[in-house]
């Protein structure tokens, strides 16, 4: 599934990229500014990136490193160009808790970067010293790899945590609390975020009960934009679980979508979710069928299936592994790419929320764009990060309005 135990030199240049669609602002097109590779020019911290943050004011990059089991930091200029600025990785002296390092969230408050270690079952968090970053604490139940992921004895109480195979981390926009969805564990974990910026264990929610007995294997999460509705992906069972999120915090389970259940169609292994501003659509890229499946929020307040893309909209091919979406500011555009599959894919979402395929990109100067593992677009909509996986590189796009 994941797979992050188990191309090359430099780039800098600026071109324009052929990737272009019409949209109602006109034409769009990629421009790359950048393509930075693990172990080139001092570059470290990009064997096989997994998640990218670009800090609110684009001054730093933050990624990490499912091969290097590490949390890298790159400086951003004024023309968005990228500069390696530091490293933590788990070899390094008394630093754990980034073992298949995954996740990454940033908290403006007390400037603090906190990762997921899915081996090490970890929330190791980073803050700022001046103008560099310096290691701060682990949160976890100190389980080895091999007790948790090899072992016949199931880990019963010894997981108190709920963090064991931590992958997705997320905050909530007033910084009260951060969401950490736990595959192992299949739980989702809520810490509290307190004044001082110290990070408190809440709860684990293990259950979508009364409506499921299990989240199906959490990998994903997202919130709706009034910090109202908690998403959660559970890979293993094909499954969607949506809670009603109150002012405290408390969660309330609304709805469990499953593939095959009320015409959901292609819902197989769902790894990666997205909202449009309003909440009222949902797009997941769901691995196991190669697919984008779209659902819309209906005057219940439930959501009900809408759509499904796949490769036969596009050629035959290139969603294989479907497992990375960003969403463009105002729901209009969404990028996509799988990560066992060939290229970047660009679709437009209409009124209705149904996705329109508009183009693709499969290479930059030589360069294939395979194994995507993550996409970012920058809180201005002005860039996009493109990660690869196994191709350990990073890929930098202006996004340009001709």
């Amino acid at each position: 599934m994941f797979n992050i135990k188990k191309l090359i030199t430099f780039f800098f240049f600026i071109m324009l990229v052929n990737f272009s669609a019409t949209n109602a602002n006109g034409v769009e097109s990629l421009q790359l500014i950048q393509i930075l590779k693990d172990g080139v020019n001092g570059v470290d911290g990009l064997g096989n990136p997994r998640s990218v943050k670009v800090l609110l004011d684009n001054s730093k990059v933050f990624v990490t490193s499912g091969d290097d089991n590490a949390f890298a930091i790159f400086n951003v200029d004024n023309n968005f160009n990228l500069t390696f600025s530091q490293i933590f990785k788990n070899s390094s002296a008394n630093i754990n808790g980034l073992e298949g390092a995954s996740g990454v969230a940033y908290l403006e408050q007390g400037d603090q970067v906190v990762v997921t270690g899915f081996y090490d079952g970890a929330l190791t968090q980073f803050s700022k010293n001046k103008n560099s970053y310096r290691f701060n604490k682990t949160i976890s139940d100190g389980l080895h790899y091999e007790r948790v992921f090899n072992s016949d004895l199931p880990v019963g109480k010894l997981d108190t945590l709920g963090l064991l195979g931590a992958w997705d981390a997320i905050k909530t926009h007033n910084e009260k609390q951060l969401l950490v969805a736990s595959y192992m564990s299949n739980a989702v974990v809520v810490f509290d975020i307190i004044s001082d910026g110290r990070i408190l264990f809440n709860r684990a929610i293990k259950d979508a009960r009364p409506l499921e007995n299990s989240l199906g294997k959490p990998v994903s999460l997202a919130l709706s934009s009034l910090n109202d509705k908690l998403y959660v992906l559970g890979f293993d069972n094909h499954q969607l679980t949506i809670f009603d999120r109150k002012g405290g915090g408390e969660l309330l389970v609304k709805q469990v979508i499953k593939n095959g259940v009320a015409g959901v169609e292609q819902f197989v292994n769902p790894q990666k979710i997205v909202v449009s501003p309003e909440g009222k659509f949902l797009y997941v890229a769901c691995s196991g069928s190669n697919a984008i499946v779209v659902f819309e929020k209906k005057e219940t307040g439930k959501y009900a299936f809408v759509q499904t893309v796949n490769n036969s909209e596009m050629g035959g091919s290139g969603l294989e592994g479907a497992s990375s979406l960003a969403i463009s500011a105002d729901g209009s555009k969404i990028y996509a790419a799988g990560e066992a599959g060939h290229g970047l894919y660009l679709f437009s979402a209409g009124i209705d929320g149904r996705l329109s395929f508009k183009n693709k990109l499969l290479s930059v100067r030589d360069n294939e764009l395979k194994k995507i593992s993550s996409i970012t677009l920058t809180s201005d909509n002005q860039h996009l990060l493109v990660a690869t996986g196994k191709g350990n590189s990073l890929f930098v796009f202006k996004i340009k309005q001709i």
